[in-house]
């Protein structure tokens, strides 16, 4: 599995390692920060889980566009009502049976920009490790 996503998108498994570290960090700061953690703490992961799908959904787009299998308009135009649908539905779910905050889930879909970001400082980062042994 892990082969198939680093075959459509390089970036993408360091990403991911990133955004599981800012699940763990968000986790830990809510369950110190917040009386009642619950419903922060469900917010967040769902957040986080989104921009893990939104990552990954966006990266097969670009693949797709990119190899020449479809039309790039299209595609990228339909990629993104598809992830913003699923925005919308995730915050729907979260708001009517109240299982989440979505302060939380907003601030745990951040974590595909910060990963983004930071994924270029982490590969070098990586790599400094590897060549220590």
């Amino acid at each position: 599995m892990l082969e198939k996503v680093k075959s459509m998108n390089e970036a993408l498994p360091v990403m991911y390692l990133l955004d599981l570290i800012y699940l763990v960090l968000g986790e830990v700061i809510i369950l110190i920060l917040f009386p009642e953690p619950a419903q922060y703490a469900v917010g967040f992961l769902a957040g986080v889980l989104y921009a893990v799908f939104a990552s990954y959904h966006l990266g097969y787009r670009i693949h797709r566009v990119v190899y020449g299998q479809a039309n790039m308009t299209r595609t990228l135009v339909i990629g993104y009502f598809v992830r913003l649908l699923v925005m919308v539905a995730l915050f729907a779910v979260l708001y009517y049976f109240n299982i989440g905050d979505l302060i939380a889930a907003l601030i745990g879909m951040f974590a595909m920009k910060i990963s983004a970001y930071l994924q270029p400082s982490a590969v070098k980062f990586i790599q400094k490790l590897k060549k220590r042994g």
